[in-house]
């Protein structure tokens, strides 16, 4: 092993010492849009894609919701702060203070969520960004934007226990608020295509697109 003066041992790694210390936190992009719309499919390309971490609501805190009896939620859009959590709330703290400690060490991050809340009002959406740490000029929010009628038959395809509900009463699962546009600045992803060809849409128009634009299907 070569030494450096004082016979300490010469690192070995890429690391530069100068950069110890110095603040560099990641990009995001958020991944949303109601449950079955293909935001998962999306987020998990386009992070491989990209090369980013992939954070999933479900994957993140799921199998703990499960595990304590908890059933599986449909989020309902609201501009206030939570004065009380709720399961959901305490679901999304976990997530955002996860993507803010990986962002916070430099790396970008894709999250996938249905962010109802966070798409649909302008409060709601400062407060996440404030919550994840970094300006919000490097948050995209990236909305699947699929039909509520291939919403269902995507759900009663894949015949998963959580979908019944939502299957028999797809008007209460799937209303105006929930379906509608964002209510901020966002990239529109069509639901129907292929996930190649989100992903090569996307890519061609993420570094040059400001975020108030949609992404056109």
């Amino acid at each position: 092993m070569s030494t450096t003066p004082g016979n300490a041992p010469a690192s070995t790694s890429s690391l530069d010492r100068s950069t110890i210390g110095r603040r560099a936190t990641g990009r995001a992009i958020l991944v949303s849009g109601v449950p079955a719309s293909g935001k998962t499919s999306f987020g998990r390309e386009l992070a491989r894609s990209l090369g980013w971490a992939l954070l999933d609501l479900d994957t993140v805190t799921n199998p703990l919701f499960e595990y304590v009896g908890g059933e599986f939620l449909v989020d309902v859009p609201t501009a206030d702060a939570p004065t009380r959590a709720t399961v959901n709330d305490v679901r999304y703290q976990c997530l955002f203070d996860t993507a803010a400690e990986v962002m916070d060490v430099g790396t970008s991050v894709v999250v996938v969520a249905p962010f109802t809340s966070e798409r649909t009002f302008p409060a709601s959406w400062e407060r996440m960004c404030e919550r994840l740490g970094v300006p919000a000029e490097d948050v995209t929010l990236a909305w699947v934007d699929t039909p509520a009628e291939e919403v269902v038959a995507r759900m009663t395809n894949r015949g998963a226990d959580r979908d019944l509900d939502k299957i028999a009463r797809p008007r209460v699962f799937l209303t105006p608020d929930v379906m509608k546009a964002p209510g901020v600045p966002y990239l529109r992803v069509d639901g129907l295509l292929d996930v190649e060809s989100q992903i090569r849409a996307f890519s061609a128009v993420y570094e040059s697109t400001p975020a108030s634009s949609e992404l056109a299907g």
